[in-house]
């Protein structure tokens, strides 16, 4: 939210300081636009977040009274899962279909009261089961589209109104860590940024109660590997959250004890190694914002910030690389699952993703030798944010506008990927549109805000973030056409961006240094879109790097 409101501002401030520009009524009606969006979202908080009660019974938690698929559905759903590999056991590898079994038993079945976290865990679980459904299982379980729809919109639900009863003070128990992790991955599902970091926090702090950390020596147990793969799990969705959120993590790595992931022993899942390297990027991204972004690192020379980064940015290369190796031979692996392997790709699709933003907000810290515009990142940030938004646009391309997943599936990506890391790649890239006049950076941002349309109108997060791109989208276009038509007064509008760019010979040098003068943006206000993480705005800081979006108008 913040970086969005400080470029906007400071955009305005540099039109309003050029008057030799002649701004024209397109461009500040869409400047205009954006901060008005932006600026009306700072007043109400999410109505998302989650707020515990305290309340221990079923009957005063009320959960049997929400609705469920029939248990018909569900004995199918299980059945089916027993002699077809299923997807939630590759996303959710803490959980295995015994457990799943129990917990439905204890559900649909009850005996006794049954737990709220035992109710969040069915109702996940169900959800996934049920994504997962082929054309042809929906047949062999008899499950028409309708009934299809309304039990994926209505397990979610339950699974809000669960968390919402939990109690404030719970017991360290597996069940109700798990419970918690799952619901913090729907809520990420949903984009409700700020809940799914609540959940997160509260899981890591239920794993350290109960000693999860500490496991010791490795175990072949099968409850010590369920232990060790909810740990790291739990960790590195931590780690990740806590650096789009400018916070410190709640899991220190000076304070584990517990061995690393093995494969195949802790999970022969295809997705295995996509979790290991998780947690190495994780455990890189605290490192991020301990050497670069916290209030320690932000009062250190910017020499010191400048080595840290090159540091950081040659450790996140070589994770990279080590990962990209094994993409074939994962690939191959997978293929076995044929209604997993495009879910698959999307998983590989949002690993890259994090790369790219990663190194996008550590090369942020370099700053450019090619040129003193204000406007201008090293050349390496501005690589790492084009592949960013490259990779974003590819995964479009290959399985989202061929139709090889849903759209379901695709707002779930856009979730996990573009809303999950941190927006310095998309303002990184408007950024050097504004200061060199990009026409290829400036289709880049066109194409990017195009993929998503097609889920904006499922999910209010990517409607805000469709929105917003779009507008600054749109301040850059009409800010490059009036450039244009400034330095080439023979230009008539937008429509000739091109011709007047091939009067720069194809290059943007004799731009850069005519444009340094007419834009009255200091170093320090650009500084100030990206790195001040505290602007004194309370909840609503930049802190909240991953969740700008929640405030801005749904219409």
């Amino acid at each position: 939210m913040t970086h969005s409101k400080q470029a906007t501002r400071a955009f305005k401030a540099s039109l309003a300081a050029t008057p030799q520009l002649n701004v024209d009524e397109a461009l500040s009606d869409a400047v205009a636009n954006l901060q008005q969006a932006l600026e009306s979202g700072h007043t109400e908080p999410s109505t998302s977040s989650y707020s515990a009660e305290s309340t221990n019974d079923d009957e005063s938690h009320g959960l049997s009274s929400l609705p469920l698929p029939p248990s018909s559905l569900v004995l199918k759903l299980l059945k089916r899962a027993k002699v077809e590999h299923q997807r939630i056991f590759d996303e959710q590898p803490s959980l295995d279909l015994t457990t799943v079994i129990g917990y439905c038993q204890k559900v649909f079945f009850a005996i006794e009261p049954y737990s709220i976290a035992a109710f969040i865990i069915v109702n996940t679980s169900l959800l996934f089961l049920l994504r997962g459904l082929t054309d042809q299982a929906k047949l062999e379980v008899q499950i028409c589209r309708a009934d299809l729809i309304h039990y994926l919109e209505v397990l979610p639900q339950n699974v809000d109104f669960a968390v919402r009863k939990l109690p404030l003070v719970a017991a360290h128990s597996m069940e109700n860590i798990t419970a918690l992790h799952l619901a913090c991955g729907l809520a990420v599902e949903s984009s409700i940024q700020a809940s799914a970091w609540d959940l997160i926090s509260t899981a890591a702090r239920m794993a350290l109660s109960a000693g999860l950390h500490r496991l010791g020596r490795r175990s072949s147990d099968n409850e010590q590997r369920i232990k060790r793969v909810t740990f790291w799990s739990i960790y590195a969705m931590d780690r990740s959250m806590a650096l789009s959120f400018g916070r410190a993590p709640n899991i220190q790595d000076y304070d584990i004890q517990t061995d690393r992931l093995t494969l195949p022993e802790d999970t022969d899942s295809p997705t295995g190694p996509m979790l290991a390297c998780w947690v190495d990027v994780a455990e890189l991204q605290g490192q991020t914002y301990h050497q670069l972004y916290s209030a320690h690192a932000q009062n250190q020379p910017l020499e010191s910030k400048v080595a840290a980064a090159k540091q950081l940015a040659a450790r996140c290369l070589e994770l990279q690389r080590d990962f990209q190796v094994n993409d074939q031979s994962l690939s191959e692996h997978v293929e076995q699952y044929s209604n997993s392997y495009n879910h698959f790709f999307e998983g590989l699709q949002v690993q890259e993703i994090g790369f790219q933003s990663l190194l996008a907000m550590i090369y942020r810290m370099v700053p450019p030798i090619e040129s003193d515009h204000p406007l201008q990142f090293g050349r390496d940030c501005i690589l790492s944010a084009r592949a960013a938004l490259k990779s974003h646009n590819e995964g479009w391309s290959k399985v989202g506008a061929t139709g090889k997943i849903s759209d379901d599936d695709w707002r779930v990506f856009i979730h996990w990927s573009t809303l999950f890391s941190p927006f310095v790649p998309f303002i990184c890239v408007f950024g050097n549109v504004i200061a060199q006049c990009d026409l290829q950076d400036l289709a880049l941002l066109g194409e990017f805000v195009s993929t998503l349309q097609s889920a904006a109108e499922q999910s209010h997060s990517i409607k805000k973030l469709h929105y917003a791109c779009n507008s600054f989208h749109q301040i850059a276009k009409a800010f490059v056409a009036r450039r244009s038509q400034h330095l080439h007064p023979s230009a008539t509008g937008a429509n000739n961006i091109s011709t007047d760019w091939q009067a720069f010979d194809g290059t943007s040098g004799e731009y850069s240094s005519q444009s340094l003068s007419d834009t009255q943006l200091s170093q320090q206000d650009w500084d100030s879109m990206l790195s001040e993480w505290d602007l004194g705005l309370g909840t609503l800081d930049a802190r909240q790097m991953s969740s700008f979006l929640d405030l801005l108008p749904n219409d």
